[in-house]
């Protein structure tokens, strides 16, 4: 696509301009023309706008075209100018081209002069585009030539990028050129030439979106050509004040890395045509490569000396060596600290010799080829063994050969890393294998102690070797198991206090200690014994390990490493068994919980439980009273009254008792409470003498409070099982609540129940005998309707009985087969010529006498809506069951009403029958509801319980009506 050409055409004739205009843009369709009508006009236009080519005619009032071109070369000194006019001469054009015309045309007649003029703007306007792109790129090229000189002589990165800066701004049109970071939100500039210095590129830095931002962001040249034309250009005033009036960005750009931008600012606008773009783009990939180049040499450097640290300063042994004659000779041309020390050689006495002769053994027969791959450039790692100056030992050695060229290398780094000890712990750690597994399968901490002292004895080849058990009521560590070489010299191990000597410090500290003399200080041995080293190792809080040795300094990394591992392993176990034997005794507990009676009888089991199973001496069950402003004492250890001067309580309304405040948070929040040592807490610690407490919540019914007088006497296993007992003592109190509250409601009921069977069944009586007695003396229609809704309300009364007396009762929960009780409620209803079949065959668990009323209830209302004809099926659901009749159904609007009191739709019924059915699923916790059905009508019974397990004799408790009806049909 050509470029396109915008024309001024100047002539005071406007309707000639205009016809010109038309003529000139049709001829030539990259031509677009505006007109002016004066030479002051057209210099207006000039000042403001950009033209590639002016028309102007000669003979115009005030200013003529010569004058006009004299005004316009002024400014526009390369600005292509056709004279273009009516009156012309030799003499006009031979000054209009000393005054710098581009050409000369004389207006004629007829169109084909604006063909003609068309043409002469076109080439006019082509030739100055050529020279000044030529002169451009010339200059572009120059300025590339002249920063590719300047990277070459710069000694560094910063010198570089400072001069490429100054290189730019020695070159017309540029005014100022900076380099920013390679983060476009980074405002820190590099280096920067021209305009204010560094103020103006930290100005144009922190500018929002400036160019060298967007160009970092976008990854290309960014221009903006007309600063003062953009409003929105950033940095638009600060730049027009400074006669900035074009900007570039070049991202510097190498092989995917960004090094930063270079900004460049031209003193005019469009500075920067699509070639000058191009060459910027250029210059950008040239600073970069020597940005990069700058920074691998840094690299080289950095890596160079960080080499020779690393040589100098390694902690395991590291040999340089050179490669002679070939690949046969193998010199040592260095040596680090660490060789010299592991081998016992100086580096002088080494260097110069074949490292065969040196520290590899005679009998190594793989190292004649190590050694040759090497020579052709082949890096190794393998395990070796090398002569040291304590003997022969296990390394890993790397060899990495250097100076590799075609296929052979003139040397090589070796790093020995020395694995004889690593190995030996890999194979004690392979031997605790089968140690761990007799460990999981053990079941006392007398049979731990016993593998712990068999696998220190075979393994470690440590002959005194014994494992004490903390005995609180002994007084100590007591012995569990010990080796027969132990006992030999020592007799029968004694025990240790945890107060005195070496064994109580390290079992207080809880950290393994190694004593290298033993004999002036107390330990667990008689000073007259042989023993003159030891490792103590802590198993937590159930005992110690401990390794002796007749040698001084006898036990080196391996031994305290393994024997730490061992008692790891046996601690774990230990803490295992511990916590098994403390739950199965909750649940002895637990079980006791829910059988007490009351809420006293909890409370003696719960402390109880707190000091014989969790070892807690201090603790008690305070309970609520007083409408829940108090929480009173209802039982607690003996020790408490020892320990406290008077039995504690707490009142809500006490706002002096800080103990109080503390335990009614806990109560109140819910949430347990654990102090760790109440000294934290100044004022709270004069109030009582406990050191450690854990508060637990019980609900609504109080708090369960077990403290020590010892600090830090409760870790997260405590307060875990402590909140185990709190649970089932909040259970057992809701239970004994709860079973309270169902007998005070029992009892009411079975006094309404007493009144009503009292006082409305023999009302009842007395007017069916009337009726009866009236029948004898008269027939009337009115004594079949009397005797119809008294028939009602004895049906009512009984319901209501039936529902008072059991329908709100808790469930006693059996196992029930759900087949045999539908088969036995089948026989309790008068159901006619109605059949049913048992489709299910599973046991539940269910109140057995409130599930048969259930099916009664079922069976009844199927009878009664279906009739004596109807077909009843008990179907299993995945969890539950669903009674299934072919009647007539229920109304879709009245499913959400059929377990609804007193809903009825039957003249004779009494609305109860369904509702029992709801509240007897409800006193289980299960769901009943009518579902969708082909035909007739489906209940559904899901919840707990009842999803059962199969084999609960489906079948053997069918109706005979059923299995009469199940042969018919077999027969058929």
């Amino acid at each position: 696509m050509a470029e396109p050409i915008r024309v001024l055409h100047v002539d005071d004739e406007a309707e000639f301009a205009e016809l010109a205009a038309t003529y000139l843009e049709r001829y030539d369709e990259d031509i677009a023309v505006e007109t002016a009508s004066s030479a002051e006009e057209g210099l207006d236009r000039i000042e403001t706008e950009r033209f590639d080519c002016v028309i102007s005619d000669y003979d115009m009032p005030g200013t003529n075209g010569i004058e006009f071109l004299r005004a316009v070369r002024d400014d526009r000194p390369d600005l292509p100018f056709v004279l273009y006019t009516g009156k012309g001469s030799e003499e006009v054009a031979s000054e209009a081209i000393a005054a710098g015309a581009s050409d000369y045309l004389q207006k004629d007649t007829g169109t084909e002069q604006y063909e003609l003029l068309a043409n002469r703007v076109r080439n006019t306007v082509d030739r100055h585009r050529a020279d000044r792109r030529a002169a451009e790129s010339a200059r572009i090229r120059r300025l590339v030539s002249a920063i590719n000189a300047a990277l070459v002589r710069a000694t560094s990165r910063e010198a570089a990028e400072r001069r490429v800066c100054e290189t730019v701004v020695d070159t017309d049109p540029y005014a100022l050129a900076w380099i920013r970071g390679p983060d476009p939100d980074d405002h820190t500039v590099r280096a920067v030439a021209g305009g204010d210095g560094d103020r103006a590129g930290d100005d144009a830095a922190i500018a929002d979106r400036e160019p060298g931002a967007r160009a970092l962001d976008r990854r290309e040249v960014v221009v903006d050509d007309d600063i003062a034309a953009g409003e929105a250009i950033p940095w638009r005033e600060t730049a027009l004040e400074r006669g900035y009036r074009g900007a570039a960005a070049i991202p510097l750009e190498h092989e995917e890395t960004l090094f930063g931008a270079l900004v460049v600012y031209a003193d005019r606008p469009n500075a920067f045509d699509p070639e000058e773009r191009e060459l910027l783009a250029e210059l950008g990939d040239n600073v970069a490569h020597a940005i990069h180049s700058f920074d691998v040499r840094d690299r080289l450097h950095d890596e160079r000396d960080r080499r020779q640290a690393l040589f100098e300063n390694a902690p395991s042994p590291v040999v340089e060596g050179d490669i002679r004659r070939g690949g046969d000779d193998h010199r040592i041309a260095d040596v680090n600290r660490a060789f010299e020390e592991t081998f016992g050689m100086a580096a002088e006495e080494l260097v110069g010799s074949d490292i065969d002769d040196v520290i590899v053994p005679e009998d190594d027969e793989v190292h004649p080829e190590f050694r040759e791959r090497v020579a052709e450039g082949e890096a190794i790692i393998r395990e070796v063994e090398r002569s040291t100056a304590d003997g022969r030992r296990l390394f890993i050695a790397s060899v990495i050969p250097r100076g590799v060229r075609d296929g052979r290398a003139d040397g090589w780094y070796a790093w020995y890393i020395d694995i004889t000890e690593r190995r030996e712990r890999e194979r004690a750690i392979e031997s605790l294998h089968d140690v761990t597994a007799a460990l999981l399968e053990a079941t006392t901490a007398e049979s731990v102690a016993e593998i712990v002292v068999d696998a220190v004895r075979r393994i470690l080849d440590l002959p005194y070797t014994g494992v004490h058990l903390h005995d609180p009521e002994a007084g100590g560590l007591v012995p569990a198991a010990w080796t027969d070489e132990t006992e030999a010299v020592i007799g029968t191990p004694p025990t240790f206090s945890v107060d005195e000597g070496r064994a109580g410090e390290c079992y207080r500290a809880g950290e393994p200690r190694v004593y290298e003399e033993i004999t002036e200080s107390p330990g667990p041995y008689n000073p007259d014994t042989p023993i003159e080293s030891e490792i103590l190792v802590p198993l937590g809080d159930h005992g110690m390990l401990l390794v002796g040795s007749p040698e001084r300094d006898a036990f080196g990394e391996v031994d305290l490493s393994l024997a730490r591992l061992l008692a790891g392993h046996a601690t774990a176990v230990l803490h295992r068994i511990e916590r098994e034997r403390v739950l199965e005794q909750l649940q002895s507990r637990t079980r006791s919980l829910m059988a007490a009676d009351d809420a006293d009888s909890i409370a003696d089991i719960a402390v109880e439980t707190a000091s014989e199973v969790l070892g807690a001496d201090l603790s008690g069950v305070h309970l609520t009273c007083d409408d829940g402003r108090r929480l009173e004492l209802a039982t607690s250890a003996d020790s408490v009254a020892e320990e406290f001067d008077e039995l504690p309580g707490y009142d809500r309304d006490d706002e002096d008792d800080l103990t109080g405040e503390v335990v009614w948070d806990a109560f109140d929040s819910g949430e347990a409470r654990i102090i760790h040592d109440v000294r934290d807490r100044s004022r709270l610690a004069e109030q009582t003498p406990s050191r450690s407490v854990i508060i637990h919540p019980l609900g609504d019914h109080g708090v369960f409070i077990v403290s020590s007088i010892e600090p830090n006497a409760f870790d997260e296993t405590d307060a875990a099982f402590v909140e185990i007992v709190a649970a089932s003592v909040t259970a057992a109190l809701d239970r004994v609540a709860r079973e309270e509250e169902l007998r005070e409601r029992n009892e009411r009921l079975d006094e309404f129940a007493s009144l009503v069977s009292h006082d409305l069944r023999n009302p009842l009586d007395i007017v069916q005998g009337r009726i009866t007695l009236a029948r004898e003396e008269t027939e009337n229609d009115h004594l079949d309707h009397a005797e119809r809704a008294l028939d009602r309300a004895m049906s009512l009364l009984e319901e209501s009985l039936s529902f008072a007396r059991s329908g709100h009762t808790e469930a006693a929960l059996e196992r029930v087969d759900l087949a045999t009780a539908a088969a036995e409620s089948w026989t309790n209803v008068a159901t006619g010529e109605a059949t049913l079949s048992v489709e299910v065959d599973r046991t539940v668990r269910a109140d057995p006498n409130k599930l048969k009323q259930l099916f009664e209830n079922l069976f009844g209302n199927a009878v009664r809506h279906g009739g004596d004809a109807v077909r009843v099926a008990v179907e299993g659901l995945a969890d539950g069951f669903a009674v299934v009749d072919d009647g007539p159904g229920f109304a879709e609007a009245d499913r959400d009403l059929v377990f609804d009191a007193g809903y009825t739709t039957a003249d004779d019924g009494t609305g109860f029958g369904m509702y029992i059915v709801g509240q007897i699923a409800e006193a289980h916790g299960w769901r009943v509801a009518v579902a969708d059905a082909d035909d007739g009508a489906r209940i559904e019974v899901t919840g707990d319980g009842l999803a059962g397990v199969p084999g609960g004799g489906a079948g053997q408790g069918r109706s005979k009506r059923s299995d009469e009806r199940r042969s018919s049909e077999n027969e058929q």
